[in-house]
C-alpha cells in the first residue's frame, strides 16, 4: 500500500485491514517500533482480530535485524545535508 499522509493509526488499521481482506490464513506481522504501533487504536483493533493477525515487534535499535532502519538514517542524514545520489 503507498500512502501520501502522515503514518497515524487510522492509516495502519487501513492497512492492517487490507492485508487481511487477501489472507487465507492468519498473518503474522513484524512492525519496527514506530510509535504509531502501540496507540490505543491499533491495540483496540488487533484485539478485536486477534484471530486473524499476530503483530510482532522489531527490538528498538536493532540495525542487525532491521536493515531498513540503517538505510533510513543514511538517507534522513543524506538528504538534510543535500547529497543524496541515485
Amino acid at each position: 500500500m503507498i500512502y501520501d499522509e502522515k503514518m497515524t493509526a487510522p492509516v495502519l488499521i487501513r492497512f492492517l485491514n487490507r492485508l487481511l481482506r487477501e489472507a487465507k490464513k492468519k498473518v503474522c506481522l513484524i512492525l519496527d517500533h514506530l510509535r504509531v504501533d502501540h496507540a490505543r487504536l491499533v491495540k483496540s483493533w488487533v484485539q478485536e482480530n486477534k484471530k486473524k493477525i499476530k503483530l510482532f515487534h522489531l527490538p528498538s535499535d536493532s540495525l542487525d535485524l532491521n536493515p531498513d532502519q540503517s538505510l533510513n538514517c543514511d538517507l534522513k542524514t543524506n538528504s538534510n545535508q543535500g547529497s543524496v545520489q541515485c
